[in-house]
């Protein structure tokens, strides 16, 4: 945990695993749990994390990705980086049916209404 100008930042490595991600929520959680938007904040680094965990390295043997939290006064900000390309790719027509395909829609979704922590 480091604090300065820009408020608190705690970052943790997780290892690449979907099982890891409730420790996820349960680390985004516990830095946020006073905020009214904790559970918004909770989904948001989950769907972040699961993105990383499908779509770079970090999914592979062996691979990991970073939690970052910064919180100051009224307000969050959750990272979640990974050793991938960062290259983007068109949105597919969306399959309402999937069972997956609609994280970053839930990301956009959440992070445009969380405000006033």
């Amino acid at each position: 945990m480091s604090q300065g100008d820009t408020g608190v930042e705690t970052a943790v490595t997780f290892p690449g695993l979907p099982a890891i991600v409730p420790s996820v929520r349960k680390f985004v959680r516990g830095i946020l749990a006073d905020s009214p938007r904790a559970e918004d904040m909770e989904l948001i680094a989950a769907e972040l994390a699961s993105n990383a965990i499908r779509h770079s390295p970090a999914g592979h043997d062996g691979g990991e990705f970073t939690v970052t939290v910064r919180t100051g006064p009224g307000w969050a900000r959750i990272e979640v980086s990974d050793t991938g390309t960062g290259q983007w790719h068109a949105p597919q027509d969306e399959d309402l049916d999937a069972e997956y395909g609609r994280g970053l829609a839930i990301v956009a979704a959440l992070a445009s209404i969380v405000h006033g922590l």
